[in-house]
């Protein structure tokens, strides 16, 4: 019985093996700071010379209970469906911060952009990766980090093929508009009824710079429109102009086509 019992709990760890395979957690040296990076690789195609996709995380992190969380796992396979690698990059744990919305400025925009730099220098070393096809994702907060990081005042040593960002902020829609010069071809999906990072900005950023940057708006979508089902939440959050109330969830529709957006403007750039 014990021998059994021995060969099942065997049994089972290599399974938990095999999945933990799935995902290799990295340290990333950003001038002292050793940032998680959670690398995916695909198992399709020339996996030894591979496009590879760095993803931002929003505000909130990418981690529940310590591991990637669903969104996270639900990109890394669609993306490595492609025959792309993809590099999560955790901007937060390594700081000591596990959240930065509401107006929680303790992990800038600025580090995050030097974050990006660190992420491309190391992946562009590694045999694995095609350093001449590596690509920039990111959501909200880390859309936004996506744009800042696609810059003409941003140096690399081999620059990023391409940028997407979903839902970013792009400024106040009364407000300055951000400061943005994008050196590289740029797509942003975007909310219509997004009211916690509206898109009037991003538009006119996207009107702005239309020979690089292309841009669509869904319609009912709000943030957070590539979440899993159609779940419409109400945060309360604090921000340094006050309470505001915002609203994230699923947008089925909207989903699937910035999804498809998103895979058809990497296979263009990644030819």
């Amino acid at each position: 019985m014990m021998n059994l019992l021995q060969k099942l709990v065997s049994g089972f760890l290599i399974l938990l093996g095999v999945c933990a395979h799935a995902q290799t957690l990295l340290k990333i040296d950003n001038n002292g700071v050793q940032l998680d990076g959670y690398f995916y690789a695909t198992q399709a195609g020339n996996a030894r010379n591979a496009p590879t996709i760095v993803a931002l995380h929003g505000c909130g992190g990418m981690l529940e209970r310590g591991q990637p969380n669903s969104r996270s796992k639900h990109y890394a396979q669609i993306l490595n469906e492609q025959g792309w690698h993809v590099l999560f990059l955790d901007s937060l744990t390594a700081r000591g911060i596990k959240s930065v919305c509401g107006g929680n400025h303790q992990v800038t925009q600025a580090q995050r952009v030097t974050d990006v730099q660190a992420a491309v220098a190391y992946l562009s070393k590694q045999s694995e990766v095609d350093a001449q096809r590596i690509g920039i994702l990111g959501w909200s907060h880390g859309g936004t980090a996506s744009l800042l990081s696609n810059d003409l005042s941003v140096e690399y040593t081999i620059a990023p093929r391409a940028f997407v960002a979903f839902y970013p902020g792009c400024g106040e829609a009364r407000g300055a508009r951000m400061a943005w010069r994008p050196a590289k071809p740029t797509l942003m999906q975007l909310g219509a009824a997004d009211d916690w990072t509206s898109p009037l900005p991003c538009k006119s950023l996207a009107a702005q710079w239309d020979a690089v940057v292309q841009q669509d708006t869904y319609a009912n979508a709000h943030h957070g429109f590539d979440s899993e089902g159609r779940v419409l939440r109400t945060i309360r959050l604090n921000t340094p102009k006050g309470a505001k109330t915002v609203h994230t969830g699923g947008e089925p529709t909207a989903k699937a086509a910035s999804q498809l957006k998103l895979i058809a403007f990497f296979k263009e750039h990644f030819k």
